[in-house]
């Protein structure tokens, strides 16, 4: 096996980890808002800071599940265009589909570059979202993983890239004979 199959392979086993940590957390969530409806119902009592601790997991649901979500062809794109263009034309079709992937590389890029300074101060400075006294949740946790999620995301797109423009160049020799 090659050490680009394996890195791919062993890749691919990290992003689907972040998936299922992602998910574990969808379930973790759904037991916390079940706890606290309960409570509010049975014992007048709402748990504190769920509303705070809902918001923060989004954001780290979807940035630990997205890498995979690309790499298992979920994400949304003009899927479409894309494939019937492959079909027909399948350099040109692959070619299209490695300009997107670096369009999602420039995103990934920018959403990374765009979050390290806010991780960093929120770092430095012991950012946290809630009432003090009643639940204080630290930010930088969930920048740390919007961080990991966008550069996996970009690795990912980069992967796709490689394999468009591969597909491209095997179509282009096969059409020409060689």
């Amino acid at each position: 096996m090659s050490n680009t199959r394996m890195m791919n392979e062993w890749f691919g086993r990290v992003v689907d980890g972040l998936n299922a940590v992602g998910s574990l957390l969808i379930f973790a969530m759904m037991v916390l808002v079940c706890a606290d409806v309960a409570s509010r119902s049975l014992l007048n009592q709402p748990i504190y800071g769920v509303t705070e601790l809902m918001s923060l997991s989004i954001v780290v649901i979807v940035f630990l599940q997205m890498a995979s979500t690309l790499r298992h062809r979920r994400m949304a794109k003009a899927d479409i265009f894309i494939e019937k263009f492959i079909t027909t034309s399948p350099v040109a079709g692959h070619v299209l589909s490695a300009v997107y992937s670096l369009g999602g590389i420039l995103a990934s890029a920018l959403i990374v570059y765009g979050t390290y300074p806010l991780w960093a101060q929120a770092w430095h400075a012991n950012e946290y979202i809630g009432v003090q006294g009643l639940l204080t949740v630290p930010t930088w946790p969930v920048k740390t993983v919007i961080l990991i999620g966008g550069s996996a995301t970009g690795i990912q797109y980069l992967i796709d890239a490689l394999q468009d423009l591969a597909s491209a160049s095997d179509h282009y020799k096969e059409r020409k004979g060689g």
